[in-house]
């Protein structure tokens, strides 16, 4: 077995774990990223990240970007399914339909969505106008109380693919029997999702969740397309944020520090998520 698992595991190790000591190695000293020579300076870039405006505007914006749409995907995934589940005809038209998006990726979709919503010829802001709505026409991607709102619905537009088919699979393995015997009963519609179909979905819902969550906190391919992080650093996120500093300012030491904090910020929040789903699997 070990032979077998040998050369990938080697790969992994070579391309994944090596690469990750080397940056906690690197956390602590202050190397641009290109010289041969570098200082080690302790914890002092832990301490000018947890000073640092910047990287809290990051922080936060991953915050919303994250949370946000963890939450509205699975919102929105989890009604496309149960209206899928009903369809009787055309079904798997529909399905690939909904998966289409998800075949596509992040930064083609954010380009498309770029010249979508260009103030000057965008077709969105076209269609504004043409509709006698020259006000509501914005600066989508330029307008710094806006810019992160409008990422959050881009993101959420291109990751339900996979979320919408997790929930119908789950919903069309819920046992008819019980359905049935709940409706008999006397229970509606509602009653009848409220308390056999969603306490049937627990495991659906932690899956979905986990993953949402670990995309939303790494968003990184929307933001450099759209925005580059502008304007000014409005709309960086915590991965963008280490790019930038890193290879873009040639900060590697500090880049690596802050590469760090989102992986205990990943690693922490999953495992948080995760110990509460899975306690809402067994109380369900």
């Amino acid at each position: 077995m070990l032979g077998f698992i040998a050369p990938a595991l080697l790969i992994y190790l070579l391309m994944v774990i090596v690469p990750s000591l080397q940056s906690l190695q690197l956390s602590f000293t202050n190397w641009d990223g290109i010289s041969p020579d570098y200082d080690f300076i302790g914890a002092r870039n832990y301490e000018d990240i947890l000073t640092s405006g910047r990287f809290w505007n990051a922080a936060k914006n991953t915050l919303i970007l994250g949370l946000g749409s963890a939450v509205l995907i699975n919102a929105i995934s989890l009604a496309v399914a149960l209206m899928l589940d009903k369809l009787g005809h055309w079904q798997g038209f529909f399905r690939t339909a909904v998966y289409l998006p998800a075949l596509v990726s992040g930064f083609i979709f954010a380009t498309i969505w770029k010249y979508l919503l260009n103030y000057n010829f965008g077709a969105v802001n076209m269609m504004l106008r043409d509709l006698g709505l020259p006000e509501w026409a914005q600066d989508w991607l330029g307008n710094s109380s806006i810019v992160v709102w409008v990422i959050l619905f881009i993101t959420c537009f291109t990751l339900g693919g996979n979320t919408t088919l997790i929930y119908l699979a789950n919903l069309q393995s819920v046992p008819q029997e019980l359905l049935e015997a709940a409706r008999i009963d006397g229970a509606n519609s509602r009653q009848v999702f409220r308390h056999v179909t969603w306490p049937m979905l627990a495991g659906a819902v932690t899956v979905n969740m986990t993953l949402a969550l670990i995309a939303g906190w790494t968003i990184f391919d929307q933001v450099m397309v759209l925005t580059a992080g502008g304007p000014g650093f409005v709309s960086e996120t915590m991965a963008f944020f280490i790019y930038k500093v890193g290879f873009g300012e040639y900060r590697a030491g500090f880049g690596s520090a802050a590469a760090i904090v989102l992986f205990l910020v990943v690693i922490a929040s999953t495992v948080f998520a995760n110990a509460y789903m899975r306690k809402r699997e067994i109380q369900a």
